[in-house]
């Protein structure tokens, strides 16, 4: 029996995809798909895995043998209820964010820059103001949510813009479940894209 995985390093970023296989002795291993992953790990290492789509089946493992293609485990962990809040990627894309004002809501565009289950940093063109609650609708997420936040910092960013990076405020736990699945399934997906480039440039 093997499952499908993604090997992520200590700060949870993808590095290889892997098969979990199972033997019937409780052994189990992972089979990573690039052979210079291999590499990167020795015997006595942490790795950590998680079950591709599957974003509350995160684990890590000590590593008790590397040998013929196979990265044998020992002392499988469950993280998913440990998982920090800041697991944060990469992710561009144009979203509306909302604030009242004198009992008018106000639309500004905005350009996301990265995403965690916790907050996100994006850039636009507004002196916002620091004091304000602000909301957006996600169009990434397979239910989309309504997510309201407060901005932590503004920074000026190169060409006349702002840069803010911002907490999100009182996500109910399925919320909060449906951002993280998000946050892992969009790692996933850059990593992919960036494996594709790599060998298109070969």
């Amino acid at each position: 029996m093997s499952i499908k995985c993604i090997l992520m390093d200590e700060q949870n970023n993808v590095i290889d995809y892997a098969d979990l296989s199972f033997m019937g002795s409780g052994v189990s291993f992972l089979i990573p798909f690039e052979e210079d992953t291999l590499s990167q790990f020795q015997i006595g290492d942490k790795i950590v895995f998680q079950v591709e789509e599957k974003f509350n089946q995160i684990y890590d493992a000590d590593i008790s043998e590397i040998s013929y293609g196979k990265i044998h485990l020992q002392e499988v962990r469950n993280l998913a209820p440990l998982l920090h809040r800041d697991v944060r990627v990469d992710f561009e894309i144009i979203i509306k964010i909302c604030y009242t004002e004198d009992g008018n809501e106000i639309p500004v565009e905005v350009k996301l820059r990265d995403l965690s289950c916790g907050g996100m940093c994006f850039v636009c063109e507004e002196k916002l103001n620091m004091d304000y609650e602000y909301s957006f609708m996600t169009s990434w997420t397979e239910t989309p949510i309504l997510v309201n936040f407060k901005l932590l910092r503004r920074e000026e960013a190169n060409y006349n813009m702002y840069s803010y990076g911002c907490e999100f405020l009182n996500l109910l736990r399925a919320e909060e479940s449906i951002l993280r699945a998000s946050v892992f399934k969009i790692q996933a997906t850059n990593y992919r894209r960036k494996r594709m480039d790599e060998d298109d440039a070969v």
